[in-house]
């Protein structure tokens, strides 16, 4: 029986390492097919290169509120290039608007989101980054066919009527263990295929700064402020008041006794002057 265990086991380590080898071998041709790749044109499709795109567009106040919603319902609505909203605002600064919205969506949706973004406006910034993600894919793709050997070598020792029951309870936790490392792996490839083939858009909405500057009443603002910072000042006077009468009650009773303590030092001192008088 040991015979048997023991060439399983060397079955399974020549199985591991072979797979190794031609795993490694595997995706180091993968990584260099791909290498030319990562200097293509931005916004094209890539095998390894996951991209980014942040949009500044300047539009009219009145317009803001309204055009995030129309970008909201055309990232809804654009079936073909699975637009996801992942992040949606709208702030008010006084009686000014600003709006930001974080879409993630395929790469041939992304011209047609910006162009209806900026429509009536001014682009006053724009950037693209990709981040080259070869190496996890590469990895993870690298993990899974190892495990998947070992899952499929550990399945087919199941199968054996030679194991005893200790010994299968064995087999059968590494093969939970191995299968719930796959699924895993399995979900981390899925992901790094979805930040491939899909592009994350965030376009930034607002006004002019004319507007801002416009709008701005240094002479009303401070006014209103006035109530407010006259209110926290006196608020703080009163919890310091609150804070010191406490000790009051020990600071004054104290004075009282270091006063009296003073005077009958006085007292004895000048009785001991004319104490030492008289003697004299």
């Amino acid at each position: 029986m040991r015979d048997v265990l023991a060439g399983a086991a060397i079955a399974v380590a020549l199985i591991a390492l072979t797979g190794c080898q031609k795993e490694q071998a595997a995706a180091d041709g993968v990584i260099a097919a791909q290498s030319p790749a990562t200097t293509g044109v931005a916004g094209q499709p890539h095998d390894t290169l996951a991209y980014e795109h942040t949009v500044a567009v300047n539009l009219a106040k009145d317009v803001v509120p309204a055009r995030l919603h129309q970008i909201e319902v055309a990232c809804n609505a654009d079936a073909a290039s699975r637009c996801a909203i992942l992040e949606s605002s709208l702030r008010w600064a006084a009686d000014l608007p600003s709006a930001s919205i974080r879409m993630r969506l395929a790469p041939a949706g992304v011209g047609g989101l910006i162009e209806l973004a900026s429509r009536d406006g001014k682009i006053t910034a724009r950037s693209t980054q990709a981040e080259d993600l070869a190496q996890p894919v590469a990895d993870t793709e690298r993990q899974l066919t190892l495990l998947g050997v070992h899952r499929d070598r550990l399945t087919e020792i199941m199968k054996s009527r030679d194991l005893k029951i200790d010994q299968l309870i064995t087999v059968s936790k590494e093969l939970a263990s191995v299968q719930s490392q796959i699924d895993a792996l399995n979900s981390a490839h899925a992901n790094l295929r979805r930040r491939i083939d899909t592009d994350l858009l965030t376009i930034d909405l607002t006004p002019p700064l004319a507007d801002f500057e416009s709008d701005a009443t240094p002479v009303k603002d401070a006014v209103r402020q006035f109530g407010r910072d006259f209110r926290e000042a006196l608020a703080m006077v009163i919890a310091f008041v609150a804070g010191l009468v406490p000790w009051l009650f020990v600071i004054l009773p104290g004075l009282v006794l270091l006063r009296m303590f003073w005077r009958w030092i006085g007292r004895w001192l000048g009785r001991f002057e004319r104490g030492s008088k008289t003697v004299a």
